[in-house]
């Protein structure tokens, strides 16, 4: 792997993370929904799923996405199910009376992070960049463990920057929150941009 090949596929895993498919506009719609924690649960989930088809594809593991072929519609399904049931509390969350605070339950970071995790191992767009688009920049067959290592802290941190990146400038506009109209207007919207990301998800 050289100079080169590393600094084009990081710039390429730039630019993979900040296409806003299913999952970034679940991401977006859970920060403003429900805050920063939860986007950054979801975030991490989205980035752990990453992590194994990085793995799979580096390791030359072609029988594992044949085995994952069976469990491909159940964990497309269970993610945007999950998806689809938030939007839908969105829309029926009732504003908090007086201050607006942060009412998200104190599992709601796990729980974002297991449909992230769900949506990322569902994702199409996933699969095909690793085991589809990786072998164009690096030559897999030849690669040590140092360049593992090297392939592997290139795009990981790559992708939860931008991802966290979404997730916070997300989360500022619920910060800025303070009439109970504008309030229920963005739950609505980011419940129907959740609703959308989970049918997005179950389409593909």
């Amino acid at each position: 792997m050289t100079i080169e090949s590393g600094i084009a596929l990081a710039f390429a895993t730039f630019v993979f993370a900040c296409i806003p498919g299913p999952g970034v506009a679940a991401l977006v719609a859970q920060s403003l929904s429900r805050g920063f924690r939860a986007g950054i649960g979801y975030a991490a989930g989205l980035v752990c799923g990453d992590l194994v088809y990085l793995l799979t594809a580096l390791w030359g593991l072609g029988w594992i996405s044949a085995q994952v072929g069976p469990w491909f519609v159940v964990l497309k399904w269970a993610g945007a199910a999950y998806l689809v049931f938030m939007g839908i509390r969105a829309w029926r969350a009732v504003p908090p009376i007086g201050r607006f605070t942060d009412s998200v339950p104190p599992r709601s970071g796990q729980r974002s992070f297991a449909v992230g995790l769900c949506v990322s191992l569902g994702n199409p767009k996933v699969i095909a960049f690793y085991c589809g688009f990786l072998p164009g920049f690096v030559d897999l067959p030849t690669l040590t463990g140092a360049e593992v290592l090297v392939v592997v802290s290139l795009i990981i941190p790559t992708v939860f920057t931008v991802l966290s990146l979404y997730a916070w400038l997300s989360s500022q506009g619920r910060t800025a929150i303070r009439s109970t109209r504008v309030w229920k207007t963005m739950h609505r919207i980011a419940g129907s941009v959740m609703i959308g990301a989970g049918v997005a998800v179950a389409a593909e």
